[in-house]
């Protein structure tokens, strides 16, 4: 299958728990979501103080990290397919730790950067070939506990 190929395995073990989870944490951080369901845009909206916020969630599994000191490489890998998203909405791109229920988060405008694009060759067992990839520098990425 080609690197950037829709993986409908991977959807279907991780989007429900990535939603349920993030659902618990947002609202319990006083935010109200006015969308949880798939429709090929951003994963979950919310509202809080008149402001609305966009959400894209990703799951990772294999790589445990709780903080900043414990993530074991010196940038995040964002996917560069969900630019698409960004050009129609900026959003936040959560990354939910499966083993530590952890997370981190960093906002699509500065993921989206040139100077962290990199083309890298991917194979694994659902995706082969190049991909788009934006590494940013886990400084300006925050690490929280979402459970």
């Amino acid at each position: 299958m080609k690197a950037r190929k829709f993986v409908q395995e991977s959807y279907d073990n991780n989007d429900k728990y990535a939603r349920d989870i993030f659902k618990a944490f947002i609202t319990g951080n006083n935010h109200f979501v006015t969308k949880n369901e798939e429709d090929m845009m951003h994963d979950v909206v919310t509202l809080k103080g008149g402001c609305v916020y966009y959400f894209e969630l990703e799951v990772k599994r294999g790589r445990e990290f709780t903080t900043r000191e414990s993530f074991p490489f010196g940038t995040v890998s964002f996917t560069g397919r969900k630019i698409r998203l960004h050009n129609q909405q900026p959003f936040w791109y959560v990354i939910i730790c499966w083993e530590s229920d952890y997370a981190l988060m960093c906002h699509s405008s500065v993921i989206y950067n040139e100077e962290y694009k990199e083309q890298i060759n991917i194979n694994t067992v659902h995706r082969q070939g190049k991909d788009e990839f934006y590494r940013v520098p886990k400084e300006k990425v925050k690490f929280f506990k979402i459970k």
